[in-house]
Formats: C-alpha cells, sequence, structure tokens
C-alpha cells in the first residue's frame, strides 16, 4: 500500500488539530480559530506537526525525489520552523498579560545586577532585540538532516610533533628540523620559518578549525570546547567560553548571599582580544574566521559565510551584539564601568540598522550564490515573515499565480502552492490577518493542483477555506473536472462531501451545472436554418451529448435544487429537440426524477417550466405509442393463424392505434409549447426561438406520421381513412395553430405542399370506396 501523500498527511494533521483544538469546539473547517499553544509549540504543536510529515517524506520517498524537490522540501521545513519561532515571539509579546521588565529599572532597584541577568531584560524589554534572538535561535539549529563536519577523534596535544621532539632529543643526528625551546600554542607563529607543526598535526589544524566555526555557528559551544579538551588544546576551550557573559546569583545591593559565579567578567577585554585575532594577517583563514564568528566581526566573518542563512545569521548576529552593547554603555552601572576599564580603547560599533538592512546586505552579497538564493521563494517568504509584512507576501504571491511555471520548475509549484495555502490557514487559526482576495486566489490553485493529482477527496475541505461564497465556486469548478466517466454514485459522494466542510451543496451543484452549460453551449455548433431531419432513436449519442445529458445528474442528489434541475434540464432539452435529436431528449429523461406538479404557493415560473417538461414529455408518449403499434405490427399473425389469433391480433393493433391518435391528437390541440414567455426574463428571448423551432420540427412530424399509420392500417379498420381525413380538417383549423407550423423561412410552403398531397391522396381512397364527399370515407369501406 502507498503511503500518503504530502498533500494528504498535511490535510490529515490540520484536520486532526482543529478537531483536538479548535477555540470553538471540534471543527472541520480547516482554518478556524485554534488555541496559540497548539499551533505554536515546539514539541507537539501544529507547525512542528507539519514539519514532521515533510521529514517522513523525505525519508520515506528519498530515492524518487530529484534534487531539486527534496531541496525544495528541506527549504519548506526550515520555513515552518522559522514560522514557529517568530509568530511564537510576535504573539507571545502582543499578548495582553505580557508585561516586560525595565532594564532601566532593573538597574536602578539593583546596581550589580549581573551582565547575564541585565542581558536578558533589555532582550525582553525591547521588541526589536527580542525578535534578534528569536531569529538567532532558529538560525543557530541545524537543518534537517545535517551535521557537523567530520573530524578524526585525537586525544593529547600536538602527538605527532610531540614523538617527532622526543625522537629529536633521543637521537639528535637525525632531526629533520629545528627542535622548538617549547611546544606553546604560538611556538610555530613566533619563528615560522624556523620552527613548524609536524605533518599530521599540520593537517589536522585546517579542518579543526572548520569544525569548531560550524559548531560556534550553530550555537553548539559546548561540544566546540569538548572538541578543544579531547584534542589537547584546553587553552582554545578557554578562549571558546570567554564570550559568555558573567552571572553570580544572589548579588544584589543589601544582600552578598553570593551563588556560583558563571561566565567572563572580563568578556570586553576578552572580545577585544578574540577581533585582534580575527584580524591577523599571519594566522590562518580558518582560524580568523573561528574567532570572528566569536565577536561577529562582520568584515572577517562573511568570507566563511557560504549560504543565504549563514549570511543573515552573520547580520543579524552583529547587530545583536552591538545593540546590546550600546544599551548597556548607555544605561551604565557597576559592572560596566568595570568592564570599560578592562578593555579600555574597545569601542562600540555604530548601529548598522534593523532587519531591513540585514536582507539588503545579504541580497547586496559579493557571492553569486547567495545572491540568487535570495531570490528563492522560500527565501522572499522568510524575509516578508520575519519584517512581518505576510499580507503583502501573499498579495504579491498570488499576483505572480499566473506566471508561476515561468520562474518556478513545474514539479515544485505544488509543494510551493501547499507551503502558502497552509501559511494562509496558519494564519486564520492565529486569528492573523489574511487579504481575502489573494488567499482565495492561492487556495484556488492549489485546490487545481490537488484535482491534477488525485487527490480529489481533499479538494472540499480546503475548498471550503475560500471567502465570500468562494469557496462553493472553487469546489464546483472541481466537480466539473472530474472524469466524464464518473459513476453517478462517485459523482454524489463528491457532491455530499462538501456538506462535511460546511459549504452549500445546492449552490455548488448549481455553479457546476451553470459552468458546464456555459461552456459547452459556448463551444458547440449553433442552430442552422431550416429543419433537420428527426434523428432516429437507435443513432447512437455522442461524447458531447453524453456530458450535457449527465451534467443535470449533479441537480438530483438533493431536493433543495429539484427546481433548478427542472429548469436545466428543459434548456438541455430544448437544445437538442432544436436539433432533432428526440434520442438524445429520451436519455435525458430516462434520468430525471418525478417532479412534482406546481401548488398554489408556487410562482408562475415554477408553474410555467413545469408545464413545458410535461409538453416535452407528451411527445415522447407519441413516440412511445408510435413503438407500440411497430411492436403490434411485428407480431402479426401467418396467414395460416386461426381466426381467434387473428382477431385478438387486430384487437391488439386496434388498441394500440387508438392510443396513438388519441396521444397525437392531445399534442396537436394542446397548443403544445406554445407559452406566454417574456422576452426581457432570463434567456426568455432564445427560449421562445427554440420553442418555435421544435414546433416547426415536430408538429408537420406528427401530422405526416400519423396520417401515414392511419392510411397504412386502413386495410385492417375502415374507421382509419376517415381518421385520416379529419386530419386535415384538425390541421387547418385556426384555433389550433397547426398549419402555421408547416411554414418556416428554409421551407416555406413546401411541408404544407406535401401534406396536402397526402390529404389528397386520403380524399380520393374515400371516392375511390365509393364515397361521393371526398372528405367522407364509406363507413363499410374494405380494400
Amino acid at each position: 500500500m502507498a503511503a500518503p501523500s504530502t498533500y494528504a498527511t498535511f490535510a490529515k494533521v490540520l484536520s486532526s488539530y482543529h478537531g483536538q483544538y479548535a477555540e470553538a469546539g471540534p471543527s472541520s473547517q480547516l482554518d478556524a480559530p485554534i488555541r496559540r499553544d497548539a499551533v505554536l509549540d515546539e514539541q507537539g504543536g501544529l507547525l512542528t506537526a507539519l514539519m514532521g510529515s515533510l521529514e517522513e517524506t523525505l525519508r520515506q520517498d528519498d530515492e524518487t525525489l530529484t534534487p531539486d524537490e527534496r531541496e525544495a522540501l528541506l527549504l519548506e521545513h526550515r520555513t515552518w520552523g522559522l514560522v514557529r519561532s517568530i509568530y511564537e515571539n510576535r504573539l507571545e509579546r502582543s499578548a495582553a498579560d505580557f508585561v516586560a521588565t525595565s532594564a532601566a529599572d532593573q538597574l536602578r532597584e539593583n546596581p550589580y545586577t549581573t551582565p547575564e541577568d541585565l542581558t536578558q531584560t533589555m532582550v525582553n524589554e525591547d521588541s526589536e532585540l527580542s525578535l534578534f534572538a528569536a531569529l538567532i535561535d532558529h538560525l543557530q539549529t541545524r537543518a534537517l538532516f545535517s551535521a557537523p563536519p567530520p573530524i578524526e577523534a585525537r586525544h593529547g596535544y600536538l602527538p605527532s610533533t610531540v614523538r617527532r621532539l622526543r625522537t629529536a632529543k633521543l637521537n639528535p643526528s637525525s632531526a629533520s628540523t629545528a627542535v622548538p625551546p617549547s611546544l606553546d600554542p604560538d611556538f610555530a607563529l613566533r619563528d615560522p620559518h624556523t620552527y613548524a607543526l609536524a605533518g599530521e598535526d599540520a593537517t589536522y589544524h585546517a579542518p579543526l578549525m572548520d569544525v569548531l566555526w560550524d559548531l560556534v555557528r550553530h550555537g553548539e559551544l559546548d561540544q566546540a570546547i569538548a572538541v578543544c579538551e579531547e584534542g589537547g588544546e584546553p587553552w582554545r576551550a578557554a578562549s571558546l567560553m570567554g564570550g559568555r557573559r558573567w552571572s553570580m546569583a544572589g548579588l544584589t545591593k543589601d544582600e552578598l548571599a553570593l551563588g556560583t559565579m558563571e561566565g567572563n567578567r572580563t568578556r570586553q577585554l576578552w572580545k577585544k582580544s578574540c577581533r585582534a585575532i580575527a584580524k591577523n594577517a599571519t594566522l590562518s583563514p580558518s582560524e580568523r574566521h573561528l574567532y570572528a564568528a566569536l565577536t561577529s566581526d562582520l568584515p572577517t566573518l562573511l568570507p566563511a559565510c557560504e549560504t543565504w542563512e549563514d549570511h543573515v545569521w552573520a547580520h543579524v548576529q552583529a547587530r545583536l551584539e552591538g545593540r546590546i552593547e550600546r544599551r548597556w554603555r548607555d544605561l551604565g552601572g557597576f559592572w560596566e564601568a568595570e568592564g570599560r576599564r578592562e578593555a579600555e580603547g574597545g569601542d562600540v560599533e555604530p548601529d548598522q540598522g534593523g532587519l531591513e538592512h540585514v536582507f539588503a546586505a545579504v541580497a547586496d552579497s559579493q557571492k553569486d550564490a547567495v545572491v540568487r538564493a535570495s531570490h528563492n521563494p522560500y527565501h522572499v517568504a522568510q524575509k516578508m515573515i520575519v519584517l512581518d509584512r505576510s499580507d503583502a507576501l501573499l498579495d504579491s504571491f498570488a499576483d505572480r499565480l499566473a506566471g508561476l511555471e515561468d520562474s518556478v520548475s513545474l514539479e515544485l509549484i505544488g509543494p510551493l502552492l501547499r507551503f502558502f495555502t497552509h501559511l494562509v490557514l496558519v494564519r486564520r487559526a492565529l486569528s492573523l490577518s489574511v487579504p481575502a482576495a489573494a488567499a482565495n486566489a492561492i487556495i484556488e490553485a492549489y485546490l487545481r493542483v490537488l484535482e491534477r493529482g488525485g487527490e480529489a477527496g481533499l479538494v472540499a475541505m480546503y475548498a471550503a477555506c475560500l471567502r465570500e461564497g468562494s469557496g462553493e465556486e472553487s469546489y464546483a469548478r472541481f466537480l466539473r473536472s472530474m472524469k466524464p466517466n464518473a459513476t453517478k454514485e462517485e459523482r454524489r459522494d463528491a457532491l455530499l462531501r462538501a456538506k462535511q466542510h460546511h459549504l452549500d451543496v445546492a449552490t455548488i451543484a448549481k455553479e457546476t451545472v451553470r459552468m458546464i452549460l456555459q461552456e459547452a453551449f459556448a463551444t458547440i455548433p449553433a442552430l442552422t436554418p431550416g429543419v433537420p431531419d428527426i434523428s432516429s432513436f437507435a443513432t447512437g449519442l455522442s461524447e458531447r451529448d453524453v456530458y450535457l445529458i449527465r451534467s443535470i445528474e449533479w441537480l438530483t442528489f438533493v431536493p433543495e435544487t429539484a427546481d433548478e434541475a427542472l429548469v436545466k434540464s428543459n434548456d438541455v432539452a430544448r437544445y437538442f429537440l432544436a436539433l432533432g435529436q428526440a434520442g438524445a431528449v429520451l436519455a435525458l429523461l430516462k434520468t430525471l426524477p418525478d417532479f412534482p406538479p406546481p401548488d398554489d404557493d408556487d410562482d408562475a415560473d415554477r408553474a410555467l417550466n413545469y408545464e413545458e417538461h410535461v409538453h416535452i414529455v407528451k411527445l415522447f408518449s407519441v413516440f412511445a405509442a408510435h413503438d407500440g403499434v411497430d411492436d403490434v405490427l411485428a407480431r402479426a399473425p401467418k396467414a395460416t393463424a386461426t381466426k381467434v389469433e387473428q382477431f385478438n391480433w387486430k384487437k391488439k393493433l386496434a388498441s394500440a392505434l387508438d392510443v396513438l391518435h388519441t396521444e397525437t391528437i392531445d399534442v396537436l390541440t394542446s397548443d403544445w409549447l406554445r407559452f406566454p414567455i417574456r422576452s426581457k426574463s432570463e434567456n426568455g428571448s432564445q427560449r421562445k426561438k427554440e420553442l418555435s423551432r421544435i414546433r416547426q420540427i415536430f408538429v408537420p412530424d406528427l401530422v405526416l406520421r400519423l396520417h401515414a399509420r392511419l392510411m397504412d392500417n386502413r386495410v385492417h379498420f375502415a374507421t382509419l381513412l376517415q381518421q385520416a381525413i379529419d386530419l386535415s380538417k384538425l390541421v387547418a383549423a385556426e384555433d389550433n395553430h397547426v398549419y402555421e407550423e408547416f411554414f418556416s423561412r428554409a421551407t416555406g410552403p413546401d411541408r404544407l405542399a406535401a401534406y396536402l398531397d397526402k390529404a389528397r391522396e386520403a380524399s380520393m381512397a374515400a371516392l375511390e370506396a365509393g364515397s361521393r364527399d371526398p372528405f367522407r370515407a364509406p363507413v363499410a369501406v374494405a380494400v
């Protein structure tokens, strides 16, 4: 069994969380407000669950994913992590019960507040600093499936160099290089032309620095310290620890109940020293990069940054460090003054601007790969979310939907639309603003992705998230696009699925049929002048005919659309009848339910529509009567049959002919399809033209068919000749308007002339039978 797609798992996650945590109680609506903690919790929140779904896809489908698809999924996973961090920060600070302690007040109350405690207060107090810190926390977490660069496990200080020194002391004559007087960390730097590390130690230094840089870059300082200690470089471990701000519990102006002391009291001096290392051109680039990362020395740090996230991290880290230092200088206090004295000459960098300047600087990077990454849709989304411009992001993306294929690979469009659709739903779940028009456009595009991807079962739940009636319209578009050979049960299930997501099923059914008929009638041939030949009922239906007939099915599944089914079935029936396709109309009638007759409360339009339907059914009662006559004639007894068999057969034939005569006369004398239709009503003018054309096609045909039946069978029943003669009187009667239908602009009087020839033959038959009146057949005529 195939694993569910990411589209299905995303829908399942959203549905599950709305069922459990919706603020108004369990809900099947995917964008209903949810408790904030249920969305943003780092361990079990909705966003974490979406990230888990992406991780599962990456693990299961690793071999089938293209490199671009894999990268897109990893970026989407990363973006959801940023969304969680940023929204958690902003929403927590915007809560009514959020109160930030003032750093100035804290320092006034306790001048001995330690740098660590005061820094934490500064960050909590300042919304921008707090956002910087949240962003750095996110950027320092490792991307999915990433790990530090591998490095050989080593124990002891410069083991190869130490072995070489020992060998040289035991056998001075065999020494290939000068023996240094000491092995302190800087011995090779003081005289690089004379002394050098042994080969393995020299080659180990660069990858060690790269690993340490990577660990510092990802906030894993403890691991970096452990690597240094295990490698016999405790002095380097101590240099890495120097960045921790000093803290000691229990230190107040009223009490000196000293607790554990942590961090670096001389951090300013440490920072000055690290920056000197970072700018020391005699050191290896990797070592300079390491100490630049510790102190956010951008000129030295940026060349070591390879990715877009690296550059954002470097710029934000530098601004956070600088902002805290300036704020600390402004506030003063005991420890600030002490630190300034110890690090005399250490200047505080000027303000480099906020997050706008960060992203502008990254986009202006000297590295082409970073510049290209700045235009990646997921990085653009991350930037706009950080800048709190989600509405503008959604508007911009919605505007680009039409040309999305020009800038994004086809296989990546679905995942990208999935991300933006769920960003809309997550913002609504958190009660954040979402531009309705942009959201509708994005969700509608996502519905098309689901339709093409075979995720029909998900369309209704997402269509329900469209605003201002668009949900019904979009779901109707989905129903319209269902495969033409879908069974009636499949169609019913698809329509009724919308009810589970609070969509108006009747509106959807009506809109589906409206779109189908609008599209079909716009492409099918227009009615041509002249009277078409009436198709045989045995003629097969084209795919287009079946498509039109089955379109009415959508209106037969719920009682609320019965009246619309009546209207639209009449529309389709008129179209087919105007083409002479009686067989198609018969197929349509077989799919329709029994419509109840109008009652006193129904309006005139409903009564008129019902009457039109009844008249159409009457036509097929006549055709059925013709079939009845043919059926009896087909079972005519042989010449050797008994008189009883012949008598019984003639009796059945008489009955069938009588039914045919009655049904036909009923149509001809009932003002068939002649209704008082207002031209200004909906489709009124077109409807009048179609009804007029249908009468011109079928009324003469009914007359000629009945005349032929009567004349052909007068051999069996003498009264049929008189009925044929009387039919001409009915045609000529002004009240019945029958003769009028024999005239058309295309045929002129030709069809009436043809009928008059037939009527003349009946009169001649009467005269030949001995009647003296051409309009009265002999009573006992026998031919």
